[in-house]
């Protein structure tokens, strides 16, 4: 088989073993490459481990215009933001003064996205000559900040080389954008920025992957070109091989909620908690177990004082099928915040496929402009609960633990989308053959 040499550019380092869903995506995506044949020019996010391919370049000082400022207001601006989240004793007036100056410099500077313009990414002597010895096939480009929708295009143009381009979320409709509260002065000038930098991007991709059918109708509409389709994958063997793990005893039903809980996605579990409250009142003993790769510190708090809710930590990528077969019903809680949905309207849950491959009932909990309700009500893999509502979600879990027709079908359902469209053989194979078939 010819891999080709591919050189991933993106904001986050694929470390070997997280859970973050961009790792998770592009180590199945890449998981037959040779590792030798992989490189990756990243920013942050590395844990200290060995890595997933076989070689890395982080920026650095030198790879950005009055680089040494960057990263001195960059450290500067996130240690403002971890005390402010971490300082739990009182602190004297003159540390606050200072924090709230660090504070509104990372929010005049880093939310707006005005540093990307002062600070714009450079092809150092260090980055070319690096890039040179690994001589890359193509360039694989993700986006989701300037400066990495910047900088393949840049590559590209140096190094002669094809291009390719995946992303799981919609980002070019939403950055800088306003939508998650930082100061809107400058939102109109930094609009017209990241359209005109995507329009690049994208002019200079030559195979163009979107994630799922309704972000390829989207982006072939928006950016007037054909997409190929992509999706969350993963190797059913996991799931089939896998000894269920019961998060509570028998004689107790358990609802499995999984991820990361936002302040988006936390409180709807206090719905859940609630619906709890009502079934034990009926009669029908049914607790929650939320597995937590993170959540908010506020969120933490509320959920340890709910009756009918356990937290535990997230058991890793590895034990995860087990948790997921061992449950009776599992819970997709999304967002029906209105700003969050517009920009979440073409993302799919990196949870999704998962919970189709554990063969248990599903609710998907969230507004129905989300693009995960949408997925779920074009292929009726799930039982939707669209709106906000106790009442609604009670009647679902009642229905999904007593119901065992529907369970049937929606399990039924489910199984059939998760081999339609999310087999790991099945994108990797359609993933390479799209890179080597694509002519020049």
């Amino acid at each position: 088989m010819n891999y080709p040499k591919v050189l991933v550019v993106t904001m986050g380092r694929i470390n070997a073993a997280d859970t973050f869903n961009n790792g998770l995506l592009l180590r199945n995506l890449f998981q037959c490459w040779p590792r030798e044949n992989l490189a990756e020019i990243y920013s942050s996010g590395d844990n200290g481990d060995a890595g997933f391919f076989g070689r890395y370049y982080k920026l650095g000082p030198r790879d950005r215009r009055f680089g040494h400022l960057f990263y001195k207001v960059k450290t500067s601006a996130y240690e403002s933001s971890m005390q402010r989240i971490t300082v739990s004793t009182p602190v004297n007036s003159e540390k606050q003064n200072e924090f709230s100056l660090k504070s509104a410099a990372k929010r005049l500077l880093v939310d707006t996205g005005l540093y990307e313009l002062i600070f714009r990414p450079r092809i150092s002597k260090e980055m070319n000559a690096w890039i040179q010895e690994f001589n890359p096939d193509i360039i694989f480009a993700q986006g989701y900040c300037l400066t990495f929708t910047w900088l393949p295009v840049m590559l590209k143009k140096r190094f002669k080389t094809k291009m390719t381009f995946f992303t799981t979320d919609d980002w070019p409709s939403y950055l800088y954008s306003g939508q998650h509260g930082e100061i809107k002065f400058f939102m109109p000038m930094m609009r017209r920025i990241v359209k005109s930098a995507t329009a690049k991007l994208m002019a200079a991709v030559d195979v163009p992957f979107a994630f799922g059918q309704p972000m390829s109708d989207e982006y072939a509409e928006r950016y007037e070109r054909e997409f190929i389709t992509l999706s969350h994958a993963d190797n059913v063997k996991r799931f089939t091989d896998a000894v269920p793990i019961r998060s509570h005893p028998a004689g107790t039903f358990t609802i499995l909620a999984v991820g990361g809980f936002t302040k988006y996605r936390w409180p709807l579990m206090l719905d859940v908690n609630e619906s709890c409250r009502l079934l034990n009142e009926e009669g029908i003993n049914v607790r929650a177990a939320v597995l937590c790769s993170a959540i908010d510190p506020e969120g933490r708090e509320e959920l340890k004082k709910a009756q009918h809710i356990d937290l535990f930590d997230d058991p890793g990528n590895d034990l995860l099928p087990a948790y997921l077969k061992g449950a009776d019903l599992l819970l997709l809680a999304e967002s029906f915040d209105e700003g969050r949905v517009s920009a979440i309207g073409l993302s799919i849950s990196s949870k999704s496929h998962l919970f189709m491959f554990s063969r248990k009932p599903i609710i998907v909990y969230a507004h129905p402009s989300t693009g995960v309700c949408k997925y779920a009500e074009k292929y009726r893999w799930a039982r939707l609960v669209t709106k906000r509502n106790i009442e609604m979600l009670r009647k679902s879990i009642h229905d999904l633990l007593i119901n065992t027709d529907e369970v049937e079908r929606l399990v039924s359902n489910a199984d059939e989308v998760a081999k339609k469209f999310h087999l790991n053989e099945v994108n990797q194979n359609h993933f390479l053959e799209s890179l080597t078939n694509n002519p020049d």
